[in-house]
């Protein structure tokens, strides 16, 4: 989609959530996971300690994720590169506006976290045998690491910063040829979008595979943690988590009201009254992708120029996660209380940087941020089998993270149509 068209109308979006794998047996995937905690209870009470023997699910699906970190980045950075061609000022202001945004969302959700403390009351390293250790590498070491020894090491290390350095690198080439193509008048390059494209849509559909399966995640969990007597605190540490998260996306929607004020000169009020029935179907889907028509239609009631409407809703559902990134960087620090290991600021940055990337690559699907989290866990030394804990209530979360994250793209597009009109747009989007 050209975020350049003016159609009549707003376009056509095929998104992951309107696929059946989202609603088993025609109920949203969030029904079975409240059914499966339930379930999970007497479950628990009934097997008693012979209940550990069902993590072996939760760590098999949470695998399965974990295969697909890698990959699902790449392709999701290489597509959003080569199909965007962002250049001028109107450019390099979105990019801006998306990094500043999400910056500000992780050291909310860093910083309410650390003085919360949610995750010290959850103790799960009393249920393990051997305490996860901790390697802290010097900023040369750190430097060094970002090369990686080979091309296949970043996929079989799950090493993200790699991943990056050598996605962007490939990306860049891409984008060279692309420009060369384009000025000798050659075709053949949209034969390589294509393949990104279709790339891109088989891993979303073994991902929805994979995220259908999460109901028997949190049922083994759940059970797992009553059978050994843990239920109570670590459902307790939750209930902080959820309070942590929610104050730190109600804050980070304050900042876009702000933003609104301060810079765009939009009455705040006006901003919230035209995002309520976006904030109605992000509640309800939990996807980004699938309310991009209504986002779209919100942003033409509040004035914004289509130009900026359709380029910040498409590009920015890849790029614009502020509510992802928050809780993300928030999972972490989680978990790293709850088994008893403080993170030391050159761990929470660099917790911050990896988050910052892996959000790229969650995907506009409900739990789709599961999927990358593993690689976040593992730049810090966490314990990624601790993760399917957080299943239990992600399907709450995911709701609200992914309304801050829409309530994100469309701050950054009444901001764009007021520092950068489109008469003097810079952006364009690639024919290819």
């Amino acid at each position: 989609m050209n975020p350049l068209e003016t159609p009549d109308e707003s376009p056509t979006v095929t998104t992951p959530a309107d696929e059946p794998e989202t609603r088993p047996l025609g109920l949203p995937l969030y029904v079975w996971v409240i059914a499966a905690v339930i379930l999970a209870i007497p479950a628990g009470l009934l097997l008693g300690d012979g209940a550990i023997q069902l993590e072996l699910v939760s760590k098999l699906i949470l695998r399965a994720l974990t295969a697909l970190a890698a990959p699902l980045v790449v392709l999701a950075i290489l597509s959003a590169i080569v199909t965007n061609d962002i250049q001028g000022r109107t450019g390099l202001l979105m990019m801006a506006f998306y990094l500043g945004n999400t910056l500000v969302a992780m050291i909310i959700g860093l910083t309410l976290t650390g003085a919360i403390r949610p995750g010290a009351g959850a103790s799960l390293y009393e249920s393990t045998t051997i305490r996860p250790t901790f390697t802290q590498k010097s900023p040369s070491e750190l430097v060094l690491d970002l090369v990686p020894r080979s091309i296949g090491e970043p996929f079989t290390q799950n090493h993200l910063a790699q991943l990056v350095v050598l996605t962007l690198a490939l990306g860049i080439g891409l984008v060279k040829i692309r420009d060369a193509k384009n000025a000798a008048g050659d075709p053949s390059f949209r034969v390589v979008v294509d393949l990104l494209s279709i790339g891109f849509e088989l891993l979303m559909k073994v991902l929805l595979w994979v995220v259908s399966l999460v109901p028997f995640a949190v049922f083994c969990i759940v059970a797992s943690s009553i059978g050994q007597k843990e239920a109570g605190r670590v459902f307790a540490s939750l209930f902080q988590l959820i309070v942590v998260v929610v104050l730190g996306l109600s804050i980070q929607v304050c900042w876009y009201l702000a933003q609104m004020a301060i810079v765009a000169r939009m009455s705040p009020t006006r901003f919230l009254r035209g995002s309520l029935d976006v904030m109605a179907n992000t509640i309800s889907t939990a996807s980004t992708a699938a309310t991009i028509p209504i986002t779209l239609r919100a942003l033409e009631r509040l004035g914004v120029s289509r130009r900026s409407s359709q380029l910040t809703a498409c590009i920015g559902t890849n790029f614009n996660n502020d509510g992802t990134a928050l809780y993300q960087a928030t999972a972490a620090l989680f978990i790293a209380q709850a088994l008893g290991f403080p993170l030391s600021l050159t761990d929470q940055i660099l917790i911050m940087l990896t988050t910052l990337i892996a959000s790229v690559g969650a995907g506009g699907i409900p739990s789709g941020s599961f999927v990358t989290m593993p690689l976040i866990f593992a730049a810090v030394g966490l314990p990624a089998d601790k993760i399917p804990i957080l299943l239990t209530v992600d399907w709450l979360l995911d709701r609200c993270r992914t309304t801050s994250n829409v309530l994100g793209d469309m701050a950054v597009a009444v901001l764009l149509d007021r520092v950068s009109p489109p008469e003097k747009s810079g952006l364009a989007k690639s024919d290819n």
